[in-house]
């Protein structure tokens, strides 16, 4: 029970704050960035959630920098799914016009 709190808690204020953050910024991007992004997203919330598990102040904090743009999404999804390097960097230049 404790783990579903902590995964709806997780999936509401940081992973939908990445999500939106992505969607917003990538307007302009290929289908096929685009999809790349989320896919790497949705790759990443095990990591996340196995962080915020461990480092509950971690998870509020990065969902708070994220949903008010102090963090940037591309960097906290690079660190919890470095395998979304690829996908990140043919997106850049479409996050960077934002």
């Amino acid at each position: 029970m404790l783990n579903d709190l902590l995964a709806f808690l997780l999936s509401t204020f940081l992973i939908a704050p990445l999500q939106s953050e992505f969607a917003s910024r990538l307007q302009d991007a290929p289908r096929q960035v685009v999809s790349d992004v989320t896919a790497c997203v949705t790759q990443a919330t095990p990591a996340l959630l196995a962080r915020a598990a461990q480092d509950p102040w971690w998870a509020i904090s990065t969902g708070i920098g994220v949903w008010i743009g102090r963090l940037p999404a591309e960097a906290t999804l690079r660190e919890a799914a470095s395998s979304c390097g690829p996908a990140l960097n043919a997106a850049r230049p479409f996050l960077n016009r934002s």
